[in-house]
């Protein structure tokens, strides 16, 4: 289990180095092992980082992970049980590789595949991956919804972590408020013993990811869900 941050400033002001620690430090808890930033050149997008070390305990395989020439970033929390096999299909494509680990094989199946990629995978999963030439933001979930990303939009920012109350920990006038009525609507739910499947969460304009979705950021300002 790591714990993943991410603010993206749509405006063109730079991300305060302070602040995107705070964000990532409320989750600590999921990533005792190490922490790591990634900011873009104009410092207009940042990473934040928590890792617990599974398969390769380097710290090549720290995060924030970039590759070919930086221009891919990527952070990442999951598991890619398949990652072996495509790293050999990757190999015969001519990539090269300087970790163990699958987060450098996610990276390099999405400069491959694009977002084909996802199809590939067998896993749970929950990332983004920042391109720097086409100034795009690119974040997805595993199709079962395993691994959680929630995400929030306000008009120069986009804001996403691995737990709501990471959202208490960003800059005091975007902290969200309480979305009582979607409390109200979960409980009736639960009582009723009915199924229900909704992007809203317990705060407002806070957005949880749907399971197998992915969501698409570029030229500051399109984005597309």
């Amino acid at each position: 289990m790591c714990g993943i941050v991410g603010i993206y400033n749509f405006d063109n002001s730079k991300i305060s180095k302070n602040e995107l620690k705070k964000f990532n430090n409320s989750l600590t808890h999921r990533g005792p092992d190490a922490e790591g930033y990634y900011f873009n050149k104009i410092e207009t997008l940042g990473f934040g980082h928590r890792r617990l070390s599974i398969i390769d305990i380097t710290s090549e395989a720290n995060q924030p992970m970039s590759y070919d020439n930086d221009r891919y970033t990527i952070v990442f929390n999951g598991e890619i049980y398949n990652f072996i096999e495509l790293k050999s299909e990757l190999i015969n494509l001519g990539f090269k590789f300087k970790t163990s680990g699958d987060t450098e094989v996610i990276l390099a199946s999405y400069i491959a595949w694009g977002e084909n990629c996802q199809l590939k995978f067998n896993g749970m999963w929950a990332f983004a991956i920042w391109d720097q030439a086409k100034k795009k933001l690119f974040i997805s979930r595993d199709r079962f919804g395993v691994k959680p990303i929630y995400y929030m939009l306000t008009k120069s920012r986009l804001y996403f972590a691995s737990e709501l109350k990471s959202f208490m920990y960003i800059k005091n006038q975007d902290i969200p408020d309480f979305n009582y009525s979607n409390f109200k609507y979960c409980s009736e739910n639960i009582i009723n013993g009915s199924y229900y499947l909704t992007e809203e969460t317990f705060l407002k304009n806070v957005k949880e990811l749907s399971p197998g979705c992915e969501l698409n950021i570029y030229n500051h300002k399109n984005v597309k869900p």
